[in-house]
């Protein structure tokens, strides 16, 4: 199991959550402390926080994680995994190259474990 904080950057490096995930069973997981408001979350966590909810299905984390790196279907798919020496798609070594940075937000993981 790795456990990484989500942090917002433009937050002072916030933590606004934690991504679980279990390599047995390729599942996603978040959950959102209880002092994070939904403005210093991204837009996917928002929704959640301003519903009342804190935590984050595996169906709904996986969405959030394909939101952070390249998607399988992009045209020069191939030569992306080369030059990341990856012999086929997976998102989970896809967003520890990135540490989930997207142009969307501020947001990165840090691994806690």
């Amino acid at each position: 199991m790795y456990k990484f904080a989500i942090k917002n950057k433009s937050c002072g490096g916030k933590t606004v959550g934690y991504l679980y995930y279990d390599e047995t069973e390729k599942l996603y997981r978040i959950e959102i402390p209880d002092d994070v408001k939904s403005s210093e979350a991204p837009m996917i966590l928002s929704d959640f926080i301003r519903k009342g909810k804190k935590e984050i299905d595996s169906q709904w984390s996986l969405r959030w994680v394909q939101e952070r790196v390249t998607p399988p279907e992009r045209q020069n798919i191939g030569q992306i995994l080369k030059n990341n020496g990856m012999k086929f798609y997976s998102e989970f070594p896809l967003l520890l190259k990135n540490r989930g940075l997207s142009c969307q937000d501020d947001c990165y993981i840090e691994r806690i474990y």
